[in-house]
């Protein structure tokens, strides 16, 4: 993270983007997208199509089709079902100050970088909110008296 002394330099998305997340293919079943998000601790998954990069699922998306009286409950639903229709796509040196206004002016949760065409991370609110966290702590510490 960016100390307090590079404050006159805007981080990118390249600053707190989980690298590499793990994704799961559009045609899986919720129950693995389930699975996979349980297993690795995660809220969101990028969905892919043969390999590329076609949108995102989260935590919300399953549990909003689960709940009691959905009409989709009684159904086998799979990832294509309830993902996210419209994701928001970044590129990795997108500065971090617009898109963390863009996610809080439009309530989103997640934002999938790409960097030269292909996924290279995922910012989520999660990591938006320990990532400032971090920067306010540094920005209260008190500076090193090191000055040599």
């Amino acid at each position: 993270m960016a100390k307090v002394r590079d404050i006159h330099r805007m981080p990118t998305l390249a600053a707190l983007m989980t690298p590499f997340p793990y994704h799961i293919d559009i045609d899986a079943p919720i129950e693995a997208a389930e699975a996979l998000m349980e297993e690795h601790r995660v809220h969101h998954l990028p969905v892919t199509r043969d390999g590329d990069l076609e949108t995102v699922i989260s935590r919300g998306d399953i549990e909003r089709v689960q709940s009691p009286g959905h009409r989709l409950e009684e159904q086998q639903l799979y990832v294509r079902d309830v993902c996210a229709r419209r994701p928001y796509i970044a590129d990795i040196h997108d500065p971090l100050d617009k898109i963390l206004q863009a996610m809080a002016d439009t309530g989103i949760g997640s934002v999938l970088v790409m960097k030269d065409g292909d996924l290279a991370g995922i910012v989520t609110v999660t990591d938006a909110l320990r990532f400032c966290g971090k920067y306010l702590a540094d920005l209260a510490a008190t500076p090193d008296d090191d000055v040599a």
